[in-house]
């Protein structure tokens, strides 16, 4: 299972965000960009949420008084959060983070950080949390918890022709994937022995530096097929002009923002305010906009995680 270790790079966002800017007008059956407020790069006009009076009130005194939701962002990692052309925070959980914080009469300020330095920050108290694709998980519990709005796995991307049906598929075939991800070291080599027990060919992997190059492979034919985080995957293939197609999600664990453990006021206030973005429709507005509702979940969670 991969925690967060495709690590997307500013040439994906360079691949991808004229296709998010240009074409949130799709993803919102043409509504996006009609209203001047509001960014072509953000799904969501944050003057427009009014602020849920009862979640509010849960809040810690000091962030109340304090107005404002410090969060970390690791801008790595498209669709989930990277940078547009002037450098600021974008991303389908930048705008839940966002829009929950203006639930919560809140102004959010992005503290764009290194992935291995949100945790940290998290703990020391500079940050009230972070998001860099995290999943909730036994171990990340015993030192937050975890508000958790998406579920996430294993996904493979591939060409219409080649579409994975099965995890067998892709046995004796060239898969593409990043370097220093986890798929290889972890996830492949078990369908791998799978494979092999079945009488099939080994898998090859080929590695690539960046996301963007990973998902050239396919498009150019160089490789059968990539795996990746599904956000990442669902995002290329809403960006590919219809020639990829993604596998169904395989190991999926919930995902969300750590919250400093015990900082209960603020879990539950802020999960109470994205459940209200999850009924009256926000939180699938977002998800649709960035092309990732493949990751819905029914109703927001905290410490979901059982693994």
């Amino acid at each position: 299972m991969m925690k967060k270790s495709l690590v997307a790079t500013a040439a994906l966002a360079v691949l991808l965000t004229t296709g998010c800017a240009a074409g949130g007008a799709d993803a919102k059956g043409g509504d996006a960009g009609t209203d001047a407020a509001k960014p072509a790069n953000t799904a969501v006009d944050l003057s427009k949420i009014t602020v849920s009076e009862e979640a509010a009130a849960m809040l810690p005194s000091e962030i109340a008084e304090r107005g404002t939701f410090v969060l970390g962002v690791d801008a790595t990692y498209p669709p989930n959060e990277f940078k547009d052309d002037a450098g600021n925070p974008i991303g389908w959980e930048v705008d839940l983070m966002n829009a929950t914080a203006a639930k919560l009469g809140l102004e959010t300020d992005n503290q764009v950080a290194k992935f291995e330095n949100i945790i940290p920050n998290i703990e020391l108290g500079k940050f009230d949390s972070g998001i860099a694709g995290y999943y909730d998980t036994i171990k990340r519990q015993e030192s937050f918890d975890m508000v958790d709005f998406f579920w996430a796995g294993n996904q493979f991307g591939s060409l219409k022709e080649n579409e994975i049906a099965s995890e067998l598929d892709i046995c004796g075939q060239k898969i593409s994937v990043p370097n220093g991800g986890s798929a290889p070291l972890y996830y492949l080599p078990e369908i791998e022995k799978e494979c092999l027990a079945a009488g099939k060919d080994k898998i090859e992997v080929m590695g690539y530096d960046t996301t963007e190059e990973m998902v050239a492979a396919v498009s150019l034919g160089r490789a059968y097929a990539f795996v990746a985080d599904s956000p990442v995957v669902s995002y290329a293939i809403k960006n590919s002009g219809g020639k990829l197609v993604g596998s169904e999600i395989y190991d999926t664990l919930p995902a969300g923002a750590p919250f400093k453990k015990g900082n209960t006021e603020l879990v539950e206030a802020f999960a109470a305010a994205m459940q209200e973005l999850h009924d009256d429709g926000t939180y699938d507005e977002i998800l649709e906009f960035w092309g990732v509702e493949v990751g819905r979940v029914d109703a927001i969670t905290v410490n979901a995680g059982t693994e």
